[in-house]
């Protein structure tokens, strides 16, 4: 590129400010004439303020409302003369060019040289230096040192000079970049709107970052390409200028951008319309169209700031497989110089362009569906290597994202009864959902709804609806801040009642693709599968380490928990006790009333413990048969009494009714108790269920329905031991 292009072709010529620069003309030769010097004493204040008057409000006026021309940088703002001449009046009322105003003057003009560059600003730094100076040489006014007229010439001069010019080497440099920049962002643009046309996956919803990076590396190739073929054309046709407008990052197809150009390009404009003037006779002939005799105001000439130069243009539109790409420009000083060889070999050219473009669509296309299904696949295989479900649904929250662009994202799932739900992994919502259970109710919100109906709910309409939605159940209330969203149910494969619900949620992007839902359907089911297996795990599971009849812990859960606290017994010095029980003649319930009566009894005990025991701290669990076990976490041996007393007493409420076709007849059990603690009583975890064991066999001996500590046992019969038990009558050890 040899120039920059502009942002847009002047049509308005606004006509020169010829009254305000007649009024700064008169005001600067009113200093020449020494009208503010000081030592013309008559009304020498009136005079300096009336030739002060008018710059300073031209310079105001300038400042509030610059004209178009001016800000288009096709003039110099007309502040910058009305400066020079405001502080051509101050420098010589303050007396001339070796006073103390003289800097000034020097600022006036940097500032001008900044702001409208060095060539507009020369002309009114010499009429300052002009109109300060000259009263001094004719003898109107009185006239500085050889010196200080000489430093003031210079200074303006380099004031003049200096900043202009090294700003517009930086501005070129900015601008060229920036153009450049804004080039490859329209190519990568329109090459991704261009991919999703064809390929009919992407939108601008896909966002994944390798994604855009391919996008980006492909759109800079290909703009290197197109570049070089644009100095192919200018090589061989002797064109002015060659350049090849593609759909805009923003307009696509009612936008061109000026992606790729070679030649003399400072006039060319960086985007126009894609029906305007010679764009819109290229795309609706659909072929080249060849203006000849073209000139400054040709209103078919749209992409040139000034035509003055062209004495031809051919638009060649970029087509392939009836798909259009965009349009190639050769801009020609004299039109003849293109004849049927050289219009042939520029259509071979933008053919060339055209396959160009064609292969990076192509390109884009197929390394974008392969991130997509590598995504997919990574989000499959992610789901699939877990079995918990609390990983599974985590990872579906983590991945999903990968394939599909969503903002936030949120995985619920029913209960074994089908009635309610919560969340169980959520991302991306602020504030965070609730994890309390909700019905499934329509009144509940959309992923009640999913689930109750087994259907998809896509609701794109959620930034301009009147309410927001309701997502997490009513306790919850809205959630705000959305523009739209997708509610999926999960479904186990072969059908039944929905295992529960996906939301995935945008804020600021477009609404989802119509493809987005199918392939979130396709890893949902792969996730309906990895749950109904998770649960099935989980259950067998719970089997391994669950006593069957009454849900609470066996003896193997037992074992493992309390080996674990004695360890974490070690290294806090908490205590940790042990409460062995048996049910009292429990030989004689199932003897008199039955088998069916002696479960009861042991799912009623069980149901006491459950309730007693500290959630998430102690242990409650089946021993074998009519015995259970309690592990205490940081208690002692009277703490452990005390708890073992109230299980006692609350157990010998209990009433049990039997019938059998006869009167009913009501009856009570009571339970003994045994207790030992760690490390009071037992170092290990074998001689801590012992003792606990003999214990209990001295609450037994000693008439039933009592806790006997370990302590106690030792107190009362020091130095002997009483005989472990393995088993007791009517036990049966698991």
């Amino acid at each position: 590129m040899t120039g920059t292009p502009h942002t847009a072709r002047i049509r308005v010529r606004e006509p020169f400010p010829a009254v305000e620069v007649t009024l700064l003309a008169m005001c600067a030769g009113g200093v020449a004439l020494g009208f503010a010097d000081p030592d013309r004493a008559p009304l020498h204040v009136a005079r300096t303020a009336g030739l002060a008057a008018v710059p300073v409000l031209l310079t105001i006026r300038s400042f509030a409302a610059p004209s178009l021309s001016a800000r288009r940088g096709r003039r110099a703002p007309l502040w910058v003369p009305a400066l020079a001449v405001a502080s051509a009046v101050a420098i010589q009322a303050a007396g001339g060019a070796g006073g103390l105003v003289t800097a000034l003057g020097f600022l006036a003009i940097g500032a001008g040289s900044l702001e409208a560059g060095q060539r507009r600003t020369l002309p009114w730094a010499a009429a300052l230096a002009l109109a300060v100076l000259v009263p001094g040489w004719l003898g109107i006014a009185a006239a500085a040192p050889i010196t200080a007229q000489v430093i003031f010439a210079l200074g303006l001069l380099l004031c003049a000079v200096v900043p202009g010019h090294a700003l517009t080497r930086e501005r070129s440099a900015h601008d060229r970049t920036r153009s450049r920049l804004r080039a490859m962002e329209d190519e990568a643009g329109g090459l991704a709107h261009e991919t999703h046309i064809e390929a009919g996956q992407r939108g601008s919803s896909y966002g994944a970052a390798e994604h855009d990076r391919d996008l980006r590396a492909i759109a800079r190739e290909l703009q290197e390409d197109m570049e070089r073929a644009c100095a192919v054309l200018v090589s061989a046709t002797g064109a002015l200028a060659a350049t090849v407008y593609r759909p805009s990052a923003d307009g696509f197809e009612h936008r061109l951008a000026a992606v790729a150009m070679a030649g003399e390009t400072k006039h060319v404009v960086a985007e126009v319309g894609a029906r305007e003037g010679i764009f819109g006779a290229a795309f609706k002939a659909g072929s080249p169209v060849f203006l000849k005799s073209v000139h400054n105001e040709d209103p078919r000439i749209v992409h040139r700031v000034d035509a003055s130069e062209l004495g031809g243009v051919l638009a060649m539109p970029l087509t392939d497989a009836e798909r259009s790409w965009g349009v190639v420009v050769l801009d020609m000083v004299d039109a003849d110089a293109l004849d049927s060889v050289g219009r042939e070999l520029a259509g071979n050219i933008a053919d060339f362009v055209a396959r160009l473009i064609t292969r990076a669509v192509d390109l884009t296309s197929v390394k974008g569906g392969m991130r997509e299904k590598d995504a997919f696949y990574e989000a499959c295989r992610e789901v699939s290597r877990h079995v918990r479900i609390d990983a599974i649904t985590e990872a579906v929250v983590r991945s999903a994202g990968q394939f599909v662009h969503m903002d936030a994202c949120a995985v619920a799932l029913c209960d074994e009864s089908g009635e309610r739900m919560r969340v169980v992994a959520h991302s991306g919502f602020d504030p965070e959902p609730s994890d309390a259970p909700f019905f499934v109710t329509p009144s509940e919100g959309l992923l009640a709804q999913a689930v109750r109906h087994t259907t998809a709910i896509d609701r794109p309409d959620v930034a301009s609806a009147d309410r927001p939605p309701l997502l997490f159940g009513s306790a919850v209330g809205p959630t705000f801040d959305l523009s739209s969203l997708l509610v999926l149910p999960i479904v186990a494969p072969g059908g039944g009642l929905p295992l529960g619900a996906m939301v995935a949620a945008r804020r600021t992007a477009p609404a989802f693709e119509p493809q987005d839902p199918e392939r979130l359907q396709v890893l949902l089911h792969q996730v309906g599968a990895a749950i109904s297996n998770g649960r099935l795990f989980a259950e067998h599971e719970s089997r391994g380490v669950t006593d069957g009849m009454t849900g609470l812990p066996n003896h193997r859960r037992f074992q493992e928990v309390l080996s674990s606290k004695l360890a974490a017994s070690g290294r806090t010095r908490l205590k940790t006790s042990l409460l062995l029980m048996d049910i009292d003649k429990f030989k004689n319930v199932n003897d008199t009333y039955g088998h069916p009566m002696g479960d009861e009894v042991i799912k009623r005990l069980s149901r006491l413990l459950a309730d007693t025991v500290r959630d998430g701290t102690d242990l409650a669990a089946r021993y074998g048969g009519e015995e259970f076990c309690l592990v205490l976490d940081d208690t002692d041996a009277e703490g452990a009494r005390i708890l073992a007393d109230r299980i006692r007493e609350a157990f010998k409420e209990e009433v049990f009714v039997f019938s059998d076709g006869g009167k009913p007849i009501s009856f009570r059990c009571s339970v003994s108790i045994g207790i030992s603690t760690h490390p009071d009583h037992a170092t290990d975890q074998q001689q801590l269920i012992d003792l606990a064991d003999q214990a209990l066999y001295q609450s037994k001996e000693g008439g039933r329905d009592r806790v006997t500590c370990w302590k106690d046992v030792a107190r009362s019969a020091p130095g002997e031991r009483t005989p472990t038990r393995t088993t007791r009558p009517g036990a049966t050890v698991f």
